[in-house]
C-alpha cells in the first residue's frame, strides 16, 4: 500500500472512530440513563484522535521499512505450506512468506532463495539435501 493511500485510508477510518464514539456517547449512553458532561466527549474525542494521530505517523513510518536481517540469496530451506504458488517457507527458524515461480511446491520439499519481493521470497526447489537448514 502506498504512503498516500494509506494515510487517505487512516483518515477515513479514524474519522468513523470519531463518529461512532459521537454517537455512542451522545445517543446510546443518555437513552440507558447515563448523562455524559460536555466535557467528557470533549476529551474522549481529543483523546481518540491523538491516538489515531499517533498511530497513524507510526504506521507511516513503517511502511516501505525491510526486514532487520534478510536471508541472502542462495539460503535453503522447507516448504510449510504447499506453495501452489504462494505459500510459507521455514528458513532456519525464522517463517517467510514465499512465492515459487516455477510451479507448485508440496510441503516438506527443500528450496532455495533467489530472491526477495518486498517481505515474500522467491524461491525454487533446491538441487542438493545436502546443505539443508
Amino acid at each position: 500500500m502506498s504512503t498516500r493511500a494509506f494515510l487517505v485510508y487512516a483518515i477515513v477510518v479514524s474519522l468513523l472512530e470519531q463518529a461512532v464514539l459521537l454517537a455512542v456517547m451522545l445517543l446510546v449512553l443518555p437513552a440507558a440513563g447515563v448523562v455524559v458532561p460536555g466535557w467528557g466527549v470533549a476529551l474522549a474525542v481529543a483523546v481518540l484522535a491523538t491516538v489515531s494521530t499517533i498511530l497513524t505517523w507510526l504506521n507511516l513510518k513503517a511502511i516501505g521499512l525491510k526486514p532487520a536481517r534478510s536471508p541472502d540469496v542462495g539460503v535453503r530451506g522447507r516448504v510449510v505450506t504447499t506453495l501452489a504458488p504462494r505459500g510459507y517457507v521455514r528458513l532456519g527458524n525464522e517463517l517467510w512468506p514465499a512465492i515459487c515461480e516455477e510451479g507448485r511446491l508440496e510441503s516438506g520439499q527443500s528450496v532455495t532463495v533467489t530472491r526477495m519481493d518486498g517481505l515474500r521470497l522467491v524461491v525454487e526447489r533446491a538441487t542438493e539435501e545436502s546443505d539443508l537448514l
